[in-house]
């Protein structure tokens, strides 16, 4: 893998968790409620209550998702990298041809070019020549 596929690959990552970690700190939070005044002596705070065994499976559950959305978007962006550097293969072959194609013709045209200088070179040498023979 290339360097800008692994970044590719963990900024996706990164940013796909960010996304979960918010969403879940979002949907378990309590809106803020404005406690009422009252002339009655408020209750004694209830310790909280141990967690039941089933959120306690819900956490490996949700790691084992987390990993699969990071897998999936791995995949995904390693998918895109790869159509993106066939594209840009592609792109450099018809490159690389056309510039084939064009170095050919200035090839061409500098050969004809010199053929007709030596010719007018020829003709010139022959007519001062032919005038002096």
């Amino acid at each position: 893998m290339t360097r800008k596929t692994l970044t590719l690959a963990a900024m996706v990552a990164s940013l796909s968790l960010l996304a979960a970690c918010s969403k879940s700190d979002d949907a378990s939070a309590p809106p803020p409620a404005a406690p009422a005044p009252s002339t009655a002596p408020t209750p004694a705070p209830v310790p909280p209550v141990a967690p039941a065994p089933q959120e306690q499976q819900s956490a490996p559950a949700d790691q084992q998702s987390m990993q699969d959305k990071i897998k999936d978007s791995a995949a995904a962006a390693k998918d895109k990298a790869a159509e993106v550097g066939q594209a840009v293969s592609d792109k450099a072959g018809e490159l690389a041809h056309e510039a084939g194609e064009a170095a050919n013709s200035a090839r061409e045209s500098v050969k004809e070019g010199a053929a007709k200088a030596d010719a007018a070179i020829q003709g010139a040498v022959g007519n001062s020549n032919g005038g002096s023979k």
